[in-house]
């Protein structure tokens, strides 16, 4: 088989989970540095690709781009990253295997986001703005994505991070239970591509977009402005990884069943047929042929 069973995937998860609970905190930061950029270079590729498509294209320009975006998660998962989004389902996983403690968890989550902001606003800063990739005739359309962000009410934000990181917990339990590089690449594919046309909310992404927006200095949209965003984005997409996404595959796949397979249940008639022989005073060469 090319594919781990689902209970298969969930050990392997609470594994994960126990590994990066054992990282250094300078490994730890350092990788989640690493993860920002690669998110943020994948959308950067996005912009790149939808910013002077014409209108006409409409919702197919929003494809192309969502074909790009996921090679940030690609290489977080086949190269090496952290990735806070990711990790809230990972770790709860291992939490609910009490592989890890709360405390783990909790601080997993701190020093990972803060890794991804780094690195998702140092992409923005050098490579949009010094380099000009999403200023210029790309401009409009990051501004017209920060924008987007910024614009939604805070329980607007929270729903759209909830249904973002459902995608992005698929793609990397999609990720996890196959064995192969195709099917790994593939299973992250569809599930990113998915998120990104829908257009929900996801709180690294966004740590590249509107500080890209903001450094351009034709914005209205403030540092507060941002850190108002990944509050209720953060926790939309902490639900959605632990809530939605985690307790439920926990549920159906981490209670360990004492289930009978057929031949054990035969085996028990069976014996439970000879005792009754025995009961009633029988020898056991009276036993049918074949019974023991």
């Amino acid at each position: 088989m090319g594919f781990f069973s689902p209970a298969e995937v969930l050990d392997i998860l609470g594994d994960k989970a126990q590994i990066k609970k054992k990282l250094s905190f300078m490994k730890l930061f350092l990788l989640s540095i690493l993860g920002g950029s690669f998110i943020a270079e994948g959308f950067l590729a996005c912009i790149r690709v939808q910013g002077t498509m014409p209108a006409q294209w409409g919702s197919f320009a929003t494809f192309l781009g969502g074909c790009l975006f996921p090679m940030g998660l690609m290489a977080i998962v086949l190269v090496g990253g952290e990735l806070a989004t990711g990790n809230m389902m990972t770790m709860a996983i291992g939490l609910f295997q009490k592989k890890i403690s709360f405390w783990d968890l909790t601080y997993n989550w701190v020093v990972v986001m803060a890794g991804n902001m780094v690195g998702s606003i140092i992409v923005a800063y050098s490579f949009g703005h010094f380099v000009g990739l999403t200023e210029g005739a790309f401009l409009a359309k990051t501004m017209a994505v920060a924008n987007s962000k910024i614009s939604d009410p805070p329980m607007v934000a929270l729903v759209s991070a909830i249904g973002c990181n459902i995608f992005v917990c698929m793609a990397v339990w999609f990720a996890t239970s196959a064995k192969g590089f195709t099917a790994k690449m593939a299973g992250m594919w569809f599930p990113i591509m998915i998120f990104v046309v829908l257009g929900f909310q996801h709180v690294v992404a966004n740590a590249f977009v509107i500080p890209a927006a903001i450094f351009s200095g034709e914005s209205s949209i403030t540092w507060l402005n941002y850190l108002q965003n990944t509050v209720f984005v953060f926790i939309g997409n902490a639900i959605g990884g632990v809530l939605v996404f985690a307790l439920p595959c926990f549920c159906m796949y981490g209670q360990k069943e004492n289930v009978k397979t057929e031949c054990e249940v035969k085996l028990n008639e069976r014996k439970d047929h000879c005792n009754g022989y025995k009961g009633k005073g029988r020898k056991a060469e009276d036993h049918p042929a074949g019974w023991s």
